[in-house]
């Protein structure tokens, strides 16, 4: 039974707890009766950043978003000394790793369609005006139209591989992330879901496809912000321009993704962007007649909670204003270990200081308030495109700009590290997938599933991705 066709249903921007909260509460009958001998892990991790890039990244490749290098809607290229934006001069499907474009689950599956898709690897890509200016003003009106449009897909292009978005975005940052119009999003989501499953039902067989059902990231209630290109200009720096227009008298950089999680880039004092600062000129760096110590700069500002920097390529460092701790990793052992150096532990992990494998630190740090923080954070820094420096938003703050798109009201950002915007939820049903209980999961754990599927289990290998199914015992 391996090779059925997969239907892989995104919702966009959706809190996980609160969507577990009311699947719980009996507040979804079509979703829950549809997967009730499927399996619900409501405890799951997305990737780091909590940005649409990086899950979709991760769920295509089963790799983070530092070995994607898909670290956000926008980032600073040194080499043309300019923001690049993905939805203005840049692309991701050329910037995605030669790693990740290797493994992508529409080369494993073959004959994929997908709507609302950022990184275009699907061999055909459908739009819907209509439902995208629906999804711009945050009208409900979208649910019923996309997914009257994938029914129609359905029934005359018969897919292997259907991949497709329903953004809670906007409501989500406009309303806050537990609010009514969100818990409204959510149940017109299961209003409509009996038409989407009665095509798929006509077109493959009852209970002959896949489905995979999931928020991408979650998102996070602020009030405050922090605009980094201004606190930058503050220190001294000449900051890039955010807008997509060469800044050739710049020497720093700062923007941020989801506005929770910020990227900066620094020139090096002499030889300018063509070279990267190292970790002890950022620690020592000179700055209009005096050496500053960034990082430790940046921490104590009010609205950041941490800051990443790489060390060497076995260390990160994590600095907070209360302490700093290493992230330190071991390739030959494939283990990593943290441990606090200096004042109280900034990640409130209250780890013992030991080589631990990724499983291990996932099962250890997923009740904490930044999941699975120690592997992803180290990881990102592989990232062609990542920052010198990473910043995380403290609680009830986040990075806006002012040349950011308005909103009546901006009430809940994403992209940080924290929990509400780190877990997500994953219901799965299909084939041969019995009730499970797993316990928790990494939302790019789909790639290993779709990858065993279809004989593919080979490109699992050297990816973080796990098949937690556990369906292959009844196909042996």
């Amino acid at each position: 039974m391996r090779g059925v066709p997969i239907v892989i249903i995104w919702l966009d921007c959706v809190p996980g707890d609160v969507f577990v909260n009311m699947y719980s509460k009996g507040e979804l009958k079509n979703i829950e009766e549809f997967f009730e001998n499927g399996v619900m892990i409501d405890n799951v991790i997305t990737c780091f950043p909590t940005v649409t890039e990086a899950a979709e990244g991760g769920i295509i490749s089963g790799l983070f978003a530092g070995e994607t290098n898909m670290v956000g809607e926008r980032y600073f290229s040194r080499k043309l000394g300019m923001v690049m934006h993905y939805k203005l001069n840049a692309s991701p499907e050329m910037d995605l790793s030669p790693k990740a474009k290797e493994r992508i689950i529409d080369t494993i599956v073959g004959d994929s369609i997908s709507m609302g898709r950022l990184i275009r690897t699907s061999h055909e890509v459908v739009y819907d005006l209509l439902a995208k200016s629906y999804e711009k003003v945050g009208s409900l009106k979208m649910i019923s139209r996309i997914i009257e449009t994938i029914s129609k897909i359905v029934y005359s292009r018969r897919p292997r591989l259907l991949f497709f978005t329903i953004s809670s975005d906007t409501i989500s940052h406009m309303y806050g992330r537990n609010s009514n119009e969100v818990q409204a999003f959510i149940k017109e989501v299961d209003r409509n879901f009996p038409k989407l499953i009665n095509s798929l039902d006509d077109v493959f067989g009852k209970g002959q496809y896949l489905v995979f059902l999931f928020s991408d990231h979650g998102i996070a209630d602020v009030r405050n912000h922090l605009d980094l290109p201004i606190l930058l200009l503050d220190y001294g720096f000449k900051p890039a321009s955010t807008d997509v227009i060469i800044s050739e008298e710049s020497n720093a950089a700062a923007l941020s993704n989801g506005r929770r999680m910020g990227l900066l880039y620094f020139a090096h004092p002499e030889r300018g962007w063509r070279a990267k600062p190292s970790y002890k000129m950022l620690r020592n760096y000179r700055l209009k007649g005096r050496n500053v110590d960034l990082p430790k700069l940046l921490s104590e500002e009010e609205g950041i909670e941490h800051v990443f920097i790489k060390r060497d390529e076995r260390t990160v460092m994590v600095i907070s204003e209360q302490g700093e701790a290493l992230i330190e990793y071991d390739a030959i052992t494939n283990r990593y270990r943290y441990r606090v150096i200096r004042g109280d532990d900034p990640m409130e992990y209250d780890l013992v200081p030991s080589w631990m494998s990724e499983e291990e630190l996932l099962r250890r740090t997923i009740t904490s308030p930044y999941p699975d923080g120690v592997v992803q954070v180290f990881n990102l820094f592989r990232a062609e495109n990542c920052g010198d420096l990473v910043v995380n938003a403290a609680p009830n703050w986040d990075f806006w700009e002012e040349w950011d798109m308005t909103y009546r009201t901006l009430r809940a950002a994403h992209g940080g590290l924290s929990k509400d915007e780190m877990k997500v939820f994953l219901l799965v049903k299909g084939p041969y997938i019995k009730g499970s209980k797993t316990r928790y999961a990494r939302l790019l754990d789909i790639f290993a599933t779709i990858a065993t599927y279809y004989n593919a289990a080979r490109l699992v290998r050297d990816t973080h991705a796990i098949d937690r199914m556990k369906y292959l015992e009844s196909t042996s």
